[in-house]
């Protein structure tokens, strides 16, 4: 079990149990977030800055959070003015420390099919329902996807970019 720390404005060190998250990714985090307090900058000022959703950002700083991306460790470490180089190989270590590290080959990211629906800050459409049973979770579920008239547009445009990058 691994304990991380998190500055408070008072520059008082806190510790909290983190069961799951590797050193790599606590290093990551506690650096963001000291990064984010010397900029003294909340989450949602962050997240505007960096161009990233809310949810994104604090899920990168969150200890119950999963190893931020790439892209997300980037943007963060640049509106905080963080050595990106070095941050980027704290999320590689961690991403590999965890698991999280895809088989598709170099890049960032991960493939859309290993995603959940609220990682992308899609949300249910109403309220869930429960399942058979008094301990069962709510399961909410996601509306339909409408198809509208640029979906055709733009499947064209990315099967013609694979078909490039392909040498098709």
């Amino acid at each position: 079990m691994n304990t991380g720390e998190h500055t408070t404005s008072g520059d008082e060190r806190v510790h909290d149990e983190q069961s799951c998250n590797s050193s790599a990714l606590t290093e990551l985090r506690r650096r963001l977030d000291d990064g984010r307090a010397q900029a003294r900058l909340n989450q949602t000022q962050l997240a505007k800055q960096a161009e990233l959703g809310r949810t994104t950002v604090s899920e990168a700083l969150s200890a119950r959070g999963d190893v931020p991306s790439v892209d997300t460790v980037a943007a963060l470490a640049r509106v905080l003015k963080l050595p990106v180089g070095e941050l980027l190989k704290l999320q590689r270590t961690a991403a590999e420390e965890s698991g999280t590290t895809t088989t598709h080959g170099p890049g960032p990211g991960r493939p859309i099919g290993q995603w959940e629906p609220h990682e992308l800050e899609v949300h249910p459409a109403g309220p869930g329902e429960a399942a058979v049973g008094a301990d069962a979770p709510v399961v909410r579920t996601l509306p339909g996807y409408v198809h509208r008239k640029h979906d055709q547009v733009l499947g064209d445009a990315v099967r013609e970019a694979a078909d490039r990058s392909q040498g098709r």
